[in-house]
């Protein structure tokens, strides 16, 4: 607790002590009557509880502290003081309290799930780490322990071990979307599209699953898959905003403007006010040349949204048309701030800066968006092949997948997970040696890339070269110390060399990961019998 704070709260506790509660903390007229008679611990959090489920924090956590000061043993009491402090914003107040909380009763879950929570959003994710490890040991099915963990690995750009974390997860649509996120962020859309496929099946009227596969197709640039989709959902939620939105987003994006304008018309007249309805709608007048009514609703839509850098760029396109260059090269410049990166933000700009008179700058960007351009063609002709790969991997085409799948790295030599799929795939075919080029071409691009660096280790360790396969196996567990796999891995090439205590550390953490691995608990009793042995 921040000792300004610690300090006020044992002025507070004294002032409650000696003075009457303020009128503003009175609770209901039955409670009161019972603190004035017997004031016991029980019926203060009754009170407690009355002010926070009203939201009436500082009355509530005044509850509590009487209540803890006759019971100040109730890891209960100290659980609720820590709720009300995080509740109200307060998340640094709220970790001593629920910290005591856990010291007093600590095979409960609630107080470890909250202060995982407090600790991630102060940014300290390996304290957080350590209580949602906690939660999970206590029940590993836990799906807010399982939902936490798996946010404070992505949250550490460590993606591959939030995917080991929910592969076996239970099926819940949070821990799917989750999922799907996890593998998203790794550059596995494939698997991201498939995971939210089958829940789908599973759920077709879904709105959050169906948003996030839509988002999937269109990164994946099948705007008509991510339009058809949305229609169904549509249908599904035929009074929904947000499912029509969807809608007329996909819309936009695939260039379907003839039902799309009477949507977005229906839909800002419904709600008037709404940053997405106002930025659309200026997208479609812009398309109609009705540059006035364009110009208010993105520069509506950007006083609401100042950070959308899409709004930025095509408030910039209306402006060029208005002749207002200053202007538009002003909203081109906000939006490359912000993180567009589109090739066309770049041509614009230099069309603007030529406009404006600034050559040397135009042709700087002209020569910016040629070389973006290019890179845009390049994946998009990797994703199309990557693609064409994976079909003909399902259909058991392994040598017609490799081809395709060594075109699509040969377009995007930097993808670092094309060519680790590239290896997958030369790996089916027996093409060891080729698939090693591949593995390191995905490590040079990405040295963090736990999973090529887990399988390089293995056929480094095939070859029979252990030191090889240890630093490998080293860099993945770096990388991703979720990966229970990659410890297993290390454990048994540590074992190899007879390092027989940091084989066994290796293989704790892999059994801490995953206490039921049957892997590790075998590798374990051999590691123990070889010792026993010497």
């Amino acid at each position: 607790m921040h000792p300004t704070f610690a300090k006020a709260a044992l002025i507070f506790a004294a002032i409650l002590a000696v003075t009457p509660r303020l009128d503003a903390c009175t609770g209901p007229p039955p409670v009161e009557a019972k603190l004035r008679a017997h004031p016991d611990a029980d019926t203060y959090k009754e009170l407690g509880n009355w002010f926070g489920d009203r939201k009436r924090y500082p009355c509530a956590l005044e509850a509590f502290q009487n209540a803890l000061k006759l019971e100040p043993g109730s890891a209960e009491l100290h659980y609720l003081v820590g709720l009300t402090l995080y509740a109200s914003g307060h998340p640094e107040e709220a970790l001593k309290p629920l910290g005591q909380s856990i010291y007093l009763m600590p095979e409960v879950l609630k107080p470890r799930l909250l202060l995982a929570t407090a600790f991630d959003s102060l940014q300290r994710h390996q304290d957080a780490q350590s209580q949602w490890e906690a939660a999970l040991r206590i029940d590993h099915l836990s799906i807010e322990a399982l939902d936490g963990m798996s946010k404070s690995l992505m949250a550490q750009g460590d993606y591959v071990s939030a995917i080991e974390l929910l592969r076996e997860a239970p099926r819940n649509e949070t821990l799917t979307l989750d999922l799907a996120l996890a593998y998203g962020r790794a550059r596995m859309l494939d698997k991201a599209e498939d995971v939210l496929t089958q829940a789908l099946k599973r759920n077709p009227s879904s709105l959050a699953l169906t948003t996030a596969l839509a988002t999937i197709y269109v990164n994946q640039v099948h705007y008509e898959n991510a339009v058809n989709l949305a229609a169904k959902s549509t249908r599904l939620h035929p009074g929904n905003l947000e499912a029509q939105k969807l809608y007329l987003r996909v819309l936009v994006l695939n260039g379907d403007f003839v039902p799309a304008r009477p949507l977005a018309r229906k839909l800002l007249a419904a709600r008037p006010h709404d940053s997405d309805f106002l930025y659309l709608a200026g997208i479609l007048e812009n398309e109609d040349a009705e540059f006035a009514a364009a110009r208010t609703h993105l520069e509506a839509a950007i006083a609401l949204d100042p950070n959308h850098y899409n709004a930025h760029y095509n408030l910039a396109l209306v402006l060029a048309e208005l002749k207002d260059y200053t202007g538009a090269k002003g909203h081109l410049e906000k939006a490359i701030a912000l993180g567009a990166t589109e090739p066309q933000v770049h041509f614009k700009l230099s069309t603007v800066l030529r406009a404006l008179g600034e050559n040397d700058r135009a042709q700087q960007q002209l020569n910016l968006y040629q070389q973006l351009n290019q890179a845009k063609i390049n994946r998009t002709l990797a994703a199309s092949k990557a693609a064409e790969a994976a079909k003909e991997q399902a259909g058991g085409n392994l040598a017609k997948a490799a081809a395709l799948y060594r075109e699509a790295s040969q377009a995007t030599p930097d993808d670092a997970a094309i060519a680790y799929k590239l290896a997958l795939a030369l790996d089916a075919i027996g093409d060891t040696a080729a698939e090693r080029t591949a593995l390191e071409q995905a490590v040079k691009s990405d040295p963090a890339f736990a999973l090529a660096q887990n399988q390089l280790g293995y056929l480094a360790s095939k070859d029979g070269d252990t030191a090889g396969a240890e630093e490998h196996f080293r860099l993945a567990v770096r990388a991703a110390p979720g990966y229970a796999q990659a410890w297993i891995s290390l454990a048994a090439t540590l074992a190899m060399e007879s390092r027989f205590p940091e084989a066994q550390e290796a293989v704790a953490n892999a059994l801490k990961l995953e206490p039921d691995n049957s892997e590790a608990t075998q590798l374990r009793k051999d590691l123990t019998a070889a010792q026993e042995q010497r």
